[in-house]
């Protein structure tokens, strides 16, 4: 058994949360879901008349108004359906912020139906601790840490890739106390999930994304298949 394994047997409660998580992430951030249409619309739409440079600042500062504003984190999950398990605050929160990635991945010319890119998309969640993640699966990232580094992984360790996001994302907000709460279905509340710190997480994902995507979206669409 390998090291990685034995420390996901302790939290595997935690592990099928982050993976129904991703899986939802993946479906609705893509798809679209309560004001936001689809990534690629919305990419589109930011796209006319624009530059990329323009397109993409539109995309953050219209996704970090709705973070921002009183209340529209929790009652956008009127519109979702996250695993059962996790605070419709947090999913929305994150949905959100998948939903801004992927916008951003297409305005710079990433097929969003790619494993890799959508594999990219959540990355940009985790910001640039998404190297741990794939420090997790084997992969030791030397050089700049961009989309060229995802689209070089094999597709097998790209699914891995996806389970250990899903983990992280859940658990980087807390201690196994936070995932007992999490597991009773109570909504986390207070600064932590104000719409404050939501605006500036969702600042945060769409600069990391800007970063991420720019000027490798052509390489992309050329992803070698294993």
């Amino acid at each position: 058994m390998s090291g990685a394994t034995e420390a996901e047997e302790p939290a595997t409660g935690l592990a099928r949360v982050g993976q129904g998580l991703v899986e939802q992430l993946l479906r609705l951030g893509m798809d679209g879901f309560g004001p936001f249409k689809s990534a690629q619309e919305s990419a589109l739409g930011a796209l006319e008349g624009r530059t990329r440079e323009q397109a993409v600042a539109r995309l953050i500062r219209n996704h970090c108004l709705v973070a921002g504003s009183q209340g529209a984190v929790t009652s956008l999950g009127g519109f979702i359906v996250m695993p059962a398990t996790l605070p419709a605050n947090l999913g929305a929160s994150y949905l959100i912020q998948t939903h801004l990635a992927a916008s951003i991945a297409h305005v710079y010319g990433h097929d969003l139906k790619s494993e890799e890119v959508r594999t990219a998309v959540l990355m940009c969640l985790l910001g640039n601790a998404g190297t741990e993640v794939l420090k997790q699966v084997g992969i030791t990232v030397s050089t700049k840490y961009t989309m060229t580094i995802i689209k070089r992984i094999p597709i097998r360790v790209i699914r891995k890739v996806n389970k250990k996001v899903g983990f992280y994302l859940v658990a980087k907000y807390g201690t196994t106390r936070a995932v007992v709460t999490l597991g009773k279905g109570v909504p986390l509340v207070g600064a932590a999930v104000g719409g404050t710190i939501d605006a500036v997480a969702t600042k945060a994902v769409g600069s990391f994304s800007c970063s991420f995507f720019d000027g490798v979206g052509e390489e992309s669409r050329e992803v070698r298949k294993s």
